[in-house]
């Protein structure tokens, strides 16, 4: 889909495609992170865990829906050798370096969006959800919304959360028919560094 009338364009980059946000995602909220397991000698466990959400996105989407979709991560600086915004498989991936967490961005990207109810907010955080409420962004929290996507049911709308006071995936169209080769997951270790 191409930016235009009711649809919110931001850069990823310097010189970088501009992106039609649809489905604007809380990453570290949906990933859930706990303490590093005893058993990751190499310290790169977060870096998988993104790693793994980007490749169900990417399983679970269609291309339309990918190119539509922001990751937003808490970050002090970008994963070395990359830059804070960049793109995989279509799917947005934003690390907030330039803001003290996570959700200022997310509250910026909201507030900045030309037409806030085409957009779906993906976190269980009150903060993020009220700042999509003020805007009248559909919002869904995280938990339901994975288990949907990972269910086959794609959600870029949520059943009403004005009607239902939260948010919650629908069934959307089926997912796509769609393996990953081995090459594709070799780019995608470069690309986050492992």
């Amino acid at each position: 889909m191409k930016p235009g009338k009711g649809h919110s364009v931001f850069t990823l980059n310097s010189g970088a495609r501009l992106l039609s946000l649809l489905l604007l995602i809380d990453g570290y909220n949906v990933l859930a992170p706990v303490a590093a397991p005893n058993r990751d000698p190499d310290g790169r466990w977060l870096q998988r865990e993104r790693m793994n959400l980007v490749r169900r996105l990417v399983d679970h989407l269609t291309d339309l829906q990918r190119e539509n979709t922001c990751i937003v991560f808490d970050a002090a600086t970008s994963p070395q050798g990359r830059p804070s915004n960049f793109s995989v498989e279509g799917v947005a991936v934003r690390f907030a370096v330039d803001h003290p967490e996570a959700d200022d961005l997310l509250e910026e990207m909201i507030a900045a969006h030309s037409a806030p109810r085409n957009l779906t907010v993906v976190s269980s955080d009150h903060r993020v959800q009220t700042a999509a409420k003020r805007r009248g962004c559909e919002f869904c929290d995280s938990q339901p919304w994975l288990d949907d996507l990972l269910d086959g049911k794609i959600a870029l709308a949520c059943k009403s959360s004005k009607q239902t006071g939260q948010g919650r995936g629908v069934e959307g169209t089926e997912k796509p028919n769609r393996v990953v080769d081995e090459e594709q997951v070799e780019a995608w270790m470069k690309e986050f560094g492992f």
